[in-house]
């Protein structure tokens, strides 16, 4: 077995340890570690497909691709058909190409009398449904009515002894709202590397902290929504404020009777109504020592959900079978869902469809891009290789999730995972960004392909974003499967020094999540083009040869994946 840390120097496959946004250069002297592919494969990526793909899949014609709708089913039959016509066969034991997600749908009818009021008398704080405060129920409760609701401030919501870390001490949150900042605490000059100083932990996502709060018995959670801290803007969340919600079939135990954000002012108001300000806030819970604060105010509201059942997604899995090693495999995912339609918007006369061109047409364009390379290359590769596009991601990861919960292949046997999510449709770059790739081997791999294309390797230049918690090559991670999300360089060629910059606000506040994100004429696909080819360097580099990369030692997820290799 070739293992890649014998051939490349410990400093440079890890030199991301620190969550800086340095640069990484391989320099031409490193010796080469992945099979080159054949220039057959190389030519059959190409800028023209790619945006045929993601022009067909973002056309109004599927409807958003909202999840379990008629548009997600067209998306289906499209991919399913690409992939038969580029000569993958259906990846399901049964031979299928379809792999049904179960799933419940959550969607607020009715919002009102919400409000912050203090215990002392005084006027209330309304909250307006949508600009200042959004939210479901984790079970399945139809109706909410709440007069008098204990409101306490827990920090960040976070319990970790590795890190000596509890927020809620021993106070009893039973029966109560708590309100959460979002994001780990920062890190201070006597302990630089606390939280992995600014690269997001689980610990961090708001997922984590609904699921505390739930485990300490909170009859419901509010969490803290600032541009800074969720790297978007609120509108994002209100903008889908009554559309549908997915959740899994399960319902946990204790669920919620409400998981919600609420607004920056909306937030600064509660914490006025303690004597406090936000500031005030963000400062005590950065300390070991914060104590959750009982607010002296109360929480009501009246709101009304409509449930469905029997709601399925479709994962679409293809499968390129390999050669002499066909039951190891490789894993390419792109997820295929969007946010559909509001009928609302569209009631008004205004454009209701979530197209999703960048978030994630593009992704699903590169998916079949490196799915017709591998074909083009000749031979089958050693091991087999998957490519899977998956439903609900928008929901929470759900697809994915569920794959990984029901894969074809036992996830031990998944040597790794290489997703592509939202592509670079901005312009040519001098470098890439691999989401997650520094937590394990992946990380001299992406380095070597990207030297392979004329690329240098950057980091993440937002670490706390969490965006390899966003993404669906975090279930693969979850279970012990090295993985990468490739991501968008930051160095725009024949541009100035600040476009990186402009792109992400551009994206921000036009495209993401917005009806916005749709087919235009300036966007580009020389940059995706790159994405695509380094992508598949890697996944062909691994799927022709018997590397077999591993996770850095201190990572959790390498404990899981030294436990499914004991079973194999």
């Amino acid at each position: 077995m070739t293992r890649l840390l014998l051939v490349l120097p410990l400093s440079l496959t890890f030199a991301a340890c620190s969550g800086s946004p340095a640069t990484v250069d391989a320099g031409s002297t490193a010796p080469r570690v992945l099979p080159e592919p054949p220039e057959a494969a190389l030519a059959a990526l190409d800028s023209v497909d790619l945006r045929a793909h993601t022009a067909t899949l973002s056309s109004d014609a599927f409807e958003g691709r909202g999840t379990g709708t008629a548009g997600e089913r067209k998306t289906v039959d499209y991919i399913i058909a690409q992939m038969r016509e580029i000569g993958l066969e259906g990846g399901m034991p049964d031979g299928s190409f379809r792999q049904p997600v179960p799933l419940r749908s959550v969607r607020t009818t009715e919002a009102e009398n919400i409000a912050f009021a203090p215990e002392a008398g005084g006027t209330p704080m309304p909250l307006a449904y949508g600009p200042d405060i959004i939210g479901t129920p984790g079970g399945t409760i139809s109706n909410l009515d709440l007069a008098g609701a204990e409101i306490v401030f827990v920090g960040y919501g976070i319990t970790n002894p590795g890190y000596d870390w509890d927020d809620y001490k021993d106070t009893d949150v039973r029966g109560k709202i708590v309100v959460s900042f979002v994001n780990d605490p920062p890190a201070t000059s006597s302990e630089p590397t606390l939280f992995q100083a600014d690269t997001l932990t689980y610990n961090g996502r708001w997922t984590y902290k609904y699921e505390e709060a739930r485990r300490r018995g909170a009859l419901g959670m509010l969490l803290v929504h600032t541009e800074a801290t969720a790297g978007y803007p609120f509108s994002v969340l209100n903008g889908d404020a009554y559309g549908e919600h997915y959740k899994n079939v399960e319902v946990p135990e204790g669920a919620l009777a409400l998981a919600g954000w609420i607004s920056e002012q909306a937030a600064r108001g509660l914490a006025r109504m303690g004597g406090m300000s936000l500031e005030d806030w963000f400062r005590m819970a950065g300390s070991r020592s914060f104590q959750p604060v009982s607010v002296p105010a109360t929480f009501e509201a009246s709101m009304a959900f409509a449930h469905a059942e029997g709601v399925t997604g479709t994962n679409v899995v293809g499968k390129l079978p390999g050669a002499d090693a066909a039951q190891e495999a490789v894993v390419y995912t792109a997820h295929h869902d969007h946010l559909g339609i509001d009928r609302e918007a569209e009631a008004r006369g205004e454009d209701g469809i979530y197209n999703g061109a960048i978030d994630n047409a593009s992704g699903v364009a590169m998916l079949l891009e490196i799915a017709e390379a591998f074909v083009a290359s000749g031979p089958p590769p050693r091991r087999s290789v998957y490519f899977v596009t998956v439903s609900a991601e928008e929901s929470g990861l759900l697809g994915s999730a569920h794959f990984a919960a029901n894969s074809p292949v036992p996830l031990r046997d998944i040597i790794a995972n290489v997703n592509v999510d939202s592509g670079n449709l901005y312009g040519e770059t001098d470098d890439i960004v691999g989401i997650g790739a520094e937590r394990s081997e992946m990380f001299g791999y992406l380095t070597e392909a990207a030297r392979a294309e004329g690329l240098r390797v950057t980091m993440d230049v937002a670490p706390n974003q969490g965006l390899f918690f966003r993404s669906d090559q975090l279930a693969f991670a979850r279970g012990g499967v090295p993985a990468v999300f490739i991501n968008t360089g930051e160095s725009y060629r024949g541009r100035p020094a600040d476009y990186a910059a402009q792109v992400r606000a551009d994206y921000r506040g036009k495209r993401y999540h917005q009806p916005g994100d749709e087919m235009t004429d300036d966007l580009s696909f020389g940059g995706i083009l790159q994405q695509t080819r380094v992508a598949f360097r890697i996944g062909y580099g691994i799927a022709t040869s018997d590397l077999r990369p591993q996770w850095r030692p201190s990572e959790a997820f390498a404990e899981t994946r030294r436990a499914s290799e004991a079973g194999r």
